[in-house]
């Protein structure tokens, strides 16, 4: 069944209506929301600024039942929130999404980087399978506040 589904899904590119059905998907999937930063605003703007955010629609007017979505830095492609809804996984819908983003990652000659949790195998098979390795030497941190915390001169934490 997995592939009869995925030639039957269409990946076409967000619109501003769909943004509704977007964070439907993100939120079905923990991939995204407000606590993130994650609005139609911040989206829009990063596709204005060259990203992309790529949908796909399941079968019989399913609605939109995953996303895929790039940021551009300058120099390389960042995919984020890749997922497709639990009742349409394990259908090679994510492949669908990832074959198309990487298709856009070969058009604008840009390598990419991503994200994954430590414990989602199917998504770390699904990525190694497309020639993603792991980022060695590398810890990944994050501050999600909105404003810097004072940083000591002598590096220490405070």
């Amino acid at each position: 069944m997995s592939g009869e589904i995925a030639e039957i899904a269409r990946v076409r590119q967000y619109r501003s209506e769909d943004w509704s059905a977007v964070a439907r998907v993100w939120a079905a999937t923990g991939l995204g929301g407000p606590q993130r930063g994650d609005n139609q605003g911040v989206v829009e703007g990063s596709l204005a600024r060259g990203g992309t955010l790529l949908v796909i629609e399941g079968p019989d007017g399913s609605g939109i039942v995953g996303t895929c979505w790039l940021t551009d830095d300058g120099r390389r492609l960042h995919l984020h929130h890749m997922g497709v809804m639990p009742a349409w996984q394990r259908r090679g819908l994510g492949k669908q999404l990832l074959v198309e983003a990487l298709g856009i990652a070969r058009k604008v000659g840009r390598q990419v980087k991503l994200e994954v949790a430590s414990d989602n195998a199917v998504a770390i098979r699904l990525y190694r399978a497309a020639g993603f390795e792991p980022l060695s030497g590398y810890e990944v941190l994050i501050n999600r506040s909105t404003g810097a915390k004072d940083v000591p001169r002598d590096g220490t934490e405070r």
